[in-house]
């Protein structure tokens, strides 16, 4: 493969749909373009997966047979995906020319707090991959959602120490005056603290201005890129992070391009 993103962000983000409409974005621009399903406990996806671990677990047949709930077969499922790690890059093999986007399971946890996702990560994409973390423009719109998802994005980051593209998805739902004081708050935290401070005005003030300093302190600071899965806003600033980053801005000649 060219390069790799893995998807993930909190439930309800839209991350199959933003996979789904990054693969069609860059197959539209004439790159050749593979999604990874990698949530087994899907009921639908809103897309065709090239490769899917639905084919090697089955929720069901885990729930029957350790005697599990439905979450608790998650976590096991989510453990599993490592022995079929082999089987899985024996089919990534064959897209050389590709970029591949990896869906993660809608729970976020049980992609980022499993031990053994990093070493599936690696393993998957001898290191050439980034983490894209989605976030949603709508929670993120006020003060305090905005330093919800940007803690957890620092958690993501600290589990993976792997490049982040931070993308606010859902951006066509709130209005651009509202964006542009989100993607403010990225670039100053003292902006974002006196935002938040209006918004909660009885919080403990030296705590959360320790918080929200740390994110710049930390190296977290990053750039937000709004886009919308509905009509592809933003999928060109998207796809110039990761182009930068695993072919250094060069568009690559890929079989799709060639035919």
């Amino acid at each position: 493969m060219i390069g790799s993103i893995f998807v993930t962000g909190p439930a309800g983000t839209g991350k199959s749909t933003f996979c789904g409409a990054m693969k069609e974005w860059l197959q539209e621009q004439h790159f050749d373009a593979a999604v990874v399903n990698l949530d087994p406990g899907a009921d639908f996806i809103p897309y065709e997966a090239d490769i899917d671990i639905r084919d090697y677990i089955s929720l069901g047949k885990i729930m029957e047979d350790y005697s599990l709930g439905p979450n608790g077969a998650q976590v096991v499922a989510a453990d599993l995906m490592l022995e079929y790690a082999g089987q899985i890059k024996s089919q990534l093999d064959e897209l050389e020319d590709h970029y591949v986007i990896f869906d993660t399971p809608g729970q976020v946890e049980l992609f980022t707090f499993r031990q053994g996702s990093a070493m599936l990560v690696d393993n998957l994409t001898d290191g050439k991959t980034m983490i894209c973390y989605l976030a949603d423009a709508i929670v993120g719109s006020s003060p305090s959602g905005f330093i919800a998802q940007k803690m957890l994005l620092g958690s993501i980051f600290y589990r993976f120490f792997k490049p982040m593209i931070f993308i606010m998805n859902k951006s066509d739902l709130i209005d651009r005056e509202i964006m542009d004081k989100v993607i403010s708050w990225e670039a100053d935290p003292e902006l974002l603290y006196d935002d938040f401070m209006d918004e909660k005005q009885n919080m403990v003030k030296q705590y959360y201005s320790g918080v929200i300093h740390a994110f710049s302190e930390s190296g977290m600071t990053n750039k937000i890129i709004p886009v919308s899965s509905q009509n592809h806003t933003g999928f060109e600033d998207v796809y110039s992070e990761i182009s930068n980053f695993f072919t250094g801005g060069e568009d690559v000649d890929t079989d799709y391009k060639e035919e």
